[in-house]
């Protein structure tokens, strides 16, 4: 092929780039023309170019390679969205014409974050540059970058939406005054009156319970008083006649009733004994009852 030739097809090269660059950026920015000398070639643009906050925006990057320059295979992008924030897995699409290889890479993102609020008015966002490297045919490295355009976020807040110092409820914030079944104070004398009565009934049992005890200690007392005065008589009957000691032996029978039935037989049937009690059994039995009875 003649030079003319080979002029002329590079300039088609060329022309064809620049058409598939511009319908692949859409609204963005035009790609630079790519020089038959130029084996890389990087635009990066949004669509659209203005939004509100958290509308959805594709960040899309356009890379040009030159098949009989570079190896398209070995391409590798750094293309950073933060801080917009990425909605979606990137999207690649590889498309070749002749010897022009064309590359792109769209990221549907949307700004949401902190740094995507405007502190007033809009907000002129930009992002780090887009840089491309790829290793040529002969052994090398070719390099490239593009520059974002700015991506203008308007805020969805203006200013009369900040005016009111106090925003407006639907419903009434203001709590509702308290409601009781009884009045605290009716309630606060209620209980003051029950612990008064609590107390009197309280004192009321101790006393009634003391007046048991006292009543309980002087019935044993009167007890153990009549009981040694039975024992002295028992033991006075012992030389007189036997119906004196049948007496004695049956007012011991009469005492020791509730406090020792074994002896209270005892004495009973001593008492009654045919043909009558006898001095050493009655002794016998009124020494046992000295030792276990406690007067």
């Amino acid at each position: 092929m003649g030079a003319l030739s080979r002029f002329g097809l590079a300039v088609l090269v060329v022309a064809a780039a620049a058409v598939a660059a511009v319908l692949l950026l859409g609204r963005s920015e035009s790609p630079p023309a790519v020089a038959a000398t130029a084996p890389l070639a990087v635009r990066a643009g949004f669509d659209p170019t203005t939004v509100t906050f958290g509308d959805r925006v594709v960040a899309r990057v356009v890379v040009l390679l030159d098949r009989t320059v570079v190896r398209p295979g070995t391409l590798k992008l750094a293309a950073g969205a933060a801080p917009l924030t990425q909605l979606a897995a990137p999207r690649t699409t590889r498309t070749t014409r002749g010897n022009l290889s064309i590359v792109t890479y769209e990221v549907p993102t949307a700004c949401v974050t902190d740094g995507c609020i405007a502190s007033a008015g809009d907000l002129a966002l930009r992002l780090p540059r887009v840089t491309a490297t790829v290793t040529t045919r002969g052994g090398g490295v070719a390099h490239a970058a593009a520059a974002w355009p700015v991506l203008h976020v308007h805020s969805r807040v203006n200013a009369a939406d900040l005016a009111g110092a106090h925003p407006r409820f639907r419903g009434d914030t203001t709590p509702a005054a308290p409601s009781y079944r009884i009045a605290p104070s009716t309630l606060a004398a209620l209980l003051d009156g029950l612990a008064v009565l609590l107390v009197l009934g309280g004192v009321a049992i101790a006393a009634s319970e003391a007046r048991r005890l006292v009543r309980r200690r002087r019935g044993r007392a009167a007890a153990g008083g009549e009981l040694e005065r039975a024992l002295r008589l028992a033991h006075e009957a012992e030389s007189r006649p036997p119906p004196d000691r049948r007496r004695a032996l049956a007012l011991l029978a009469r005492l020791l009733d509730r406090r020792h039935a074994r002896l209270a037989a005892r004495a009973s049937e001593l008492a009654w004994a045919k043909p009558q009690p006898e001095r050493e059994a009655m002794s016998g039995l009124v020494a046992e009852i000295e030792h276990e009875v406690p007067s």
